[in-house]
C-alpha cells in the first residue's frame, strides 16, 4: 500500500495536467486558399513545382511555428491557381523565398517602461516566386516572377493565442498581395501562354 500512493498522486497530476493542455483549447484558423478565384489556365501540357522549397527552421525564422506557414500557402496558391490546360510545354514553378522571420525590438527603460506596452517584436513575411514556362516544339518561352513582404509587430504583453492570430493575419494579407501581384505578372509575361 505504500507504493500506490506516491504513483496514484503521480498519475493524477499527470492527469490534470494533460487536461489543461487539451488540443480542444486551441484556436481553429481557417485555411488559406484561393479555390475561390479563377484558375489561371497556362497553354501547357503539365506544371511542375520544382525544386521543392525547404522553408528555413533555425533562429531567426519562425514560419514553421504559425498557423498556416508560408511555404504552405505559397504551395497552396500554385495548386489552386494554376492549371495546365494545353498538350505541349511545361511551366516550371520554383518558390525562392517563402519564409516569416522574428526580431526583437528595444523596449523602453526605466520609470518610463514601467508605464507604457511597448513592441516587442516584429514579424515579417516574405513570399517570391517564379515561373519559367516553355514550349520547344513552338520554340517559345517566357518567364514571370512576383514577391510580396508583410510586417507586424507585436506587444510585449501579447498572449501566445495574439501572437498566433497576428501570424494568421500576417500571412493571409501577404498572400492576397502576393496573388495579385503574381496574377499581373502572369498575364503580362506570360500573355501567350494564357488560354
Amino acid at each position: 500500500m505504500r507504493f500506490r500512493t506516491p504513483f496514484a498522486t503521480i498519475g493524477l497530476a499527470l492527469l490534470v495536467l494533460t487536461g489543461c493542455a487539451s488540443p480542444g483549447d486551441q484556436k481553429q484558423f481557417p485555411e488559406i486558399t484561393f479555390q475561390h478565384l479563377p484558375p489561371i489556365r497556362l497553354d501547357v501540357a503539365e506544371i511542375v513545382y520544382s525544386p521543392r522549397y525547404l522553408a528555413p527552421v533555425n533562429n531567426p525564422h519562425i514560419g514553421h511555428e504559425f498557423p498556416t506557414p508560408p511555404v504552405r500557402a505559397m504551395e497552396r496558391w500554385i495548386a489552386d491557381r494554376l492549371v495546365a490546360a494545353g498538350t505541349q510545354g511545361r511551366a516550371v514553378v520554383t518558390i525562392r523565398e517563402a519564409s516569416a522571420t522574428e526580431t526583437r525590438l528595444p523596449l523602453k527603460k526605466g520609470v518610463t517602461g514601467a508605464f507604457t506596452t511597448d513592441q516587442e517584436w516584429r514579424y515579417d513575411a516574405k513570399a517570391d516566386i517564379d515561373i519559367a514556362v516553355s514550349d520547344p516544339n513552338r520554340q517559345r518561352s517566357a518567364r514571370a516572377s512576383a514577391e510580396a513582404k508583410q510586417s507586424r509587430t507585436v506587444s510585449e504583453d501579447a498572449s501566445l493565442a495574439d501572437r498566433e492570430q497576428i501570424w494568421f493575419e500576417l500571412v493571409d494579407t501577404m498572400m492576397r498581395r502576393f496573388d495579385q501581384t503574381i496574377e499581373a505578372q502572369i498575364r503580362s509575361d506570360l500573355g501567350a501562354f494564357i488560354k
